[in-house]
């Protein structure tokens, strides 16, 4: 599969996602928790079930780390950020992400980061900023940092992601079954300790919670995490800036939400960030790469050399 074709695939899983914020405010309870828990695990469960398979060696712990990272804390922290901060706030500290899964990739893949990939990132974050933030914003510490956790969290998980890959002859599906389970290991005692046992719901919510499980839960995050497992991170990283544009465009469409000349060009800031990534031509003439030193080819020896040579000898 070529890279854009790649690309384009893994981008629709965080472009799902963003449906996820209208099915939230408008079917699902008001438990976060749960609602997360009962998202990861369905999905986790019908992935396996199409792509049955175990975890083998040292991927029964991986999976856990993953899922940790990607979903479970990566949640934890976006819920703590989103009840304290208003949404453009988080969001856009959510949007750093890719800023550090490039840097945490040029630390532990090795991966060439050029300039232009953090130019990218930097106008895609703007893009967010411009397309969710508000002037009546309020900052609050702790959430600035639950909010910074989510970005940090999901920027290591996608590097660990790439890291890892996933096992010779096992399909993407069954890695991100394993993952979604993971991460309903950690969101279970979590729902627990934090909303009790779990609410009785309506026909309504539990629609709501077949989307966010199934589509937004199993196919958005099965793209998504196939994706990032064969695409360098400085090509990968800015893609969940894919979800808050999601966002704005269902409100828009759904609710009849207004759409201001700084959101539309925040939205194709998004959008140039990306492209930016996916053809480096574009930025990366401006900052090339020095070329490698070409080896000189051994000059023959004179003919003194040789008198030399064979004098001595």
């Amino acid at each position: 599969m070529k890279n854009s074709t790649l690309l384009a695939r893994t981008a629709l899983g965080p472009a799902i996602g963003g449906t996820l914020f209208y099915v939230a405010g408008h079917y699902l309870p008001p438990t976060p928790y749960w609602d997360s828990f009962l998202r990861v695990l369905p999905a986790g469960l019908l992935l396996l079930a199409i792509r049955p398979g175990l975890p083998r060696g040292d991927w029964w712990w991986k999976s856990l780390v993953l899922g940790t990272l990607n979903m479970g804390m990566f949640t934890l922290f976006l819920l703590i950020s989103a009840q304290r901060l208003p949404g453009g706030v988080a969001a856009t500290l959510n949007s750093t992400s890719s800023l550090v899964a490039i840097a945490v990739a040029s630390v532990v893949l090795k991966e060439k980061i050029r300039p232009h990939h953090y130019i990218a990132c930097l106008v895609g974050v703007t893009g967010v900023a411009l397309l969710v933030l508000r002037s009546s914003a309020s900052l609050d510490a702790i959430g600035i940092l639950a909010g910074f956790g989510s970005a940090s969290s999901m920027g290591i998980g996608s590097v660990l992601a790439r890291k890892w890959g996933r096992p010779e002859g096992v399909h993407s599906l069954t890695t991100a079954g394993w993952t979604l389970l993971g991460a309903a290991v950690v969101l279970l005692p979590l729902s627990l300790i934090f909303e009790g046992a779990p609410p009785s719901f309506t026909g309504r919510q539990l629609a709501g919670l077949a989307w966010a499980a199934f589509v937004v839960g199993a196919l958005g995050f099965a793209l998504f995490l196939s994706g990032v497992q064969r695409l360098p991170v400085s090509q990968s990283a800015p893609l969940p800036l894919m979800n808050p544009v999601t966002a704005a465009i269902v409100g828009w469409v759904a609710v009849g939400e207004r759409l201001t000349a700084l959101q539309a060009l925040g939205g194709v800031l998004v959008f140039s960030a990306i492209l930016l990534v996916a053809n480096p031509k574009l930025l990366g003439r401006f900052f090339p790469l020095p070329e490698p030193a070409k080896p000189t080819a051994p000059t023959a020896p004179s003919a003194d050399d040789t008198a030399r040579a064979a004098s001595s000898s």
